[in-house]
């Protein structure tokens, strides 16, 4: 009886009435409940699973949106409006949703759409409003596909640029062998043109690979498509965009230099941008992959070290730390590491780095001033953005470096460091991106996810502790790693490799590591007698 009175509830008066004691906390965890409540919220035609978790659902659709906030222009009478007016003023919103949906998750603007993905594979192309169209009308969308895995523009934050709309799917193949209890399924890459949202290309792959991310790099008549395995190997093709309407052959798939040199690390996270590439670990290492000297010099400082002949050359970032999430710009990368601390690294020259200067950084350097969380970070083209949580559950927007054209609401002259903006951030963002004319918020709340790290400044003996336990467990993996090697040539150059992204400052932690991998190093020579000459 006390079931069918909870179905008459809303999900928000089921969690407050959850809340009051543990007999009712019972109750609000039924399944029966949770999907009667779903089944108000969601599509008729939807399929259902009767194993589902039915709470999960029901929270992903009712916190699940998107939240566009229109920036501004400095140019016409914008320009005459007094500096107290500009800072207190707040941008024109719209929000979307559809109940065809089910958890939004990545969200991507075009030049004319806005792509949106949920979590079962659907791709929702959303028509944009540009800046001198009403607002007022409700904003329609079409699905682009299904079954789709993940997707991805042109790296570069011009619009104008993202011609073309590249898809990685799973799809059944329609020659598999007869007599098969269970479907042949296989990956495919198909490309979309954005203007038209028509379908001209598509490459299909071996069953036997099974890809998780796709990303893009390099211009277009050399453009590089990125795959990333589920396995950690990263895999890449090239192909010509401006002969695309013509039969394209040759596209051959090879095995990126990162998961040759380093197979014992497998890779987690791919971050693109025009020039470099930032990959992210399984256990929280970076490295970048730099195409370009300009570039290079950019993010570190110097034109030494720089392997113009080997376009691939891995490059370590010195980071002591986890890193779980980053975001990349032209000239300037952000990390973010597994406490919600912000690292910035690159080009300074409007402040985009949030350190409070305009002097660039050849190494990750810690955004002191923060004192929330980072959610998400994203890097423009020359200002920073960060969605950040403080520890009672409030989201802000801040950023830092040039404010012309509206990049920062609120700050029309750009700062040095990050700064609160005027943007009206709800509780459930977990996602954010900018264009030129709009900001976007992406909101859903997924109850199977962990929450996000709430960051306390530490005390200096706090911070040292907590960084060597962290570094000797790193260092005690590899040490694992070195003794499964097989070649002595081998052991060497991961030693080499560990000296080269860890050792940077030898302490008590760092000896004793060099000196047991010596020691392996030492033992494994030694153990190999010398053969006798022969009499020949």
């Amino acid at each position: 009886m006390l079931e069918k009175i909870l179905f008459n509830l809303s999900a928000y008066d089921l969690v407050s009435l959850g809340s009051t004691c543990r007999y009712f906390h019972g109750l609000s965890l039924s399944q029966a409940v949770w999907k009667k409540l779903y089944l108000k919220l969601t599509w008729p035609d939807s399929t259902m699973n009767e194993g589902s978790d039915w709470r999960r659902l029901t929270i992903l659709k009712m916190s699940q949106r998107l939240v566009l906030q229109q920036l501004g222009t400095a140019s016409g009478s914008a320009r005459f409006t007094s500096h107290h007016f500009r800072r207190q003023q707040w941008t024109m919103t719209q929000t979307f949703n559809t109940p065809m949906a089910q958890g939004l998750r990545r969200v991507e603007p075009i030049l004319d759409h806005t792509l949106l993905l949920d979590n079962e594979g659907t791709i929702f192309t959303l028509f944009t409003p540009r800046r001198n169209m009403p607002w007022r009308r409700s904003l329609g969308y079409s699905v682009l596909c299904n079954n789709v895995k993940d997707f991805a523009v042109d790296p570069r934050s011009d619009l104008r640029c993202r011609k073309y709309i590249y898809v990685l799917g799973r799809q059944e193949l329609s020659d598999s062998p007869t007599g098969r209890t269970t479907p042949v399924m296989s990956d495919y890459v198909e490309i979309v043109q954005s203007e038209t949202l028509q379908k001209i290309f598509r490459i299909t792959f071996h069953p036997s690979q099974n890809f998780t991310q796709l990303h893009l790099c390099g211009p277009e008549n050399r453009r590089t498509i990125l795959l990333l395995s589920d396995i950690g190997e990263v895999y890449s093709m090239c192909l010509n965009e401006i002969y695309l309407s013509n039969p394209l052959e040759h596209i051959v798939l090879t095995l990126r230099t990162i998961s040759q040199e380093l197979p014992e690390l497998p890779v987690a996270q791919i971050y693109t941008s025009h020039n470099y590439i930032v990959y992210v670990t399984a256990d929280g290492s970076v490295f970048t992959e730099v195409h370009s000297l300009g570039t290079y010099r950019q993010l570190f400082g110097t034109w030494a070290g720089y392997d113009a002949s080997s376009p691939e050359t891995i490059y370590p970032v010195m980071l002591p730390y986890k890193v779980v999430k980053c975001s990349v710009g032209p000239t300037h990368f952000c990390l973010v590491d597994d406490r919600g601390r912000v690292f910035m690294q690159g080009n300074n020259r409007y402040g985009q780095l949030g350190t409070g200067d305009k002097i660039d950084r050849d190494k990750p350097t810690m955004v002191v001033p923060l004192s929330m969380a980072a959610v998400d970070v994203w890097c423009g083209l020359n200002h920073t953005l960060a969605l950040l949580q403080s520890e009672s559950g409030d989201k802000q927007v801040h950023g830092c470096g040039c404010g012309s054209g509206g990049r920062l609401p609120g700050y029309w002259e750009g700062s040095p460091v990050f700064v609160r903006l005027n943007i009206h951030v709800p509780c459930t963002a977990t996602s954010l991106c900018s264009s030129r004319e709009c900001l976007y918020l992406l909101c859903c709340h997924d109850i199977a996810k962990a929450p996000a790290p709430c960051y306390v400044p530490p005390t200096n003996e706090e911070d040292i502790e907590r960084g060597q336990a962290e570094e000797k467990e790193r260092l005690d993996f590899l040490l694992t790693q070195m003794t499964r090697c097989s070649s002595s040539e081998r052991l060497i150059n991961m030693l080499q490799s560990t000296v080269k992204q860890h050792l940077t400052g030898l302490s008590a932690v760092h000896k004793a590591f060099l000196h047991s991998a010596l020691r392996l190093i030492l033992d494994r020579h030694t153990s190999v007698e010398p053969q006798p000459p022969s009499n020949a």
